[in-house]
């Protein structure tokens, strides 16, 4: 199976002002596509909600590390990964989160899983359903420019 290139591959420094970053990626990545406005605000605020549990949740005790976001499209639905190098998901009882960040995305997205991948990074997958043919009548329309 042939793996597709990514069409937004970023990985940044998991602090919060990096998730504006990511924000604007994905709103150009909508333009590029032109998704229409309601679906693009839905992708930016599920992956903002993604980067934010990377941000307060991957590296605790004050440490630092990469947020790595990556994002495919095809004719259909985007495809998005937000994955960190922390030592996973565990209870945290001095959470400054609601613990909302999760059920919102699984809420905005066409499925959601949160696993380790095969170097142990945590990472959330998402889908979001594009409206039929949308990506591809954007593609169709600049190829014929």
């Amino acid at each position: 199976m042939e793996v597709a290139t990514p069409d937004i591959e970023l990985v940044l420094p998991a602090r919060a002002e990096n998730i504006a970053v990511v924000r604007h990626a994905f709103g150009a990545l909508g333009d590029a596509f032109a998704l229409q406005a309601q679906v693009l605000a839905d992708i930016r605020l599920a992956v903002t909600e993604a980067c934010t549990n990377v941000v307060v949740h991957a590296y605790p005790d004050s440490e630092s590390g990469p947020m790595h976001v990556e994002a495919t499209v095809d004719d259909r639905e985007l495809n998005v990964i937000v994955r960190d190098e922390g030592p996973g998901i565990t209870p945290r009882p001095d959470s400054p989160g609601l613990g909302l960040g999760l059920p919102l995305i699984a809420s905005l997205a066409e499925t959601v899983e949160l696993r380790r991948d095969e170097d142990e990074r945590t990472e959330v997958r998402m889908t979001v359903a594009l409206e039929a043919g949308e990506a591809s009548s954007a593609a169709e329309e600049a190829s014929l420019r």
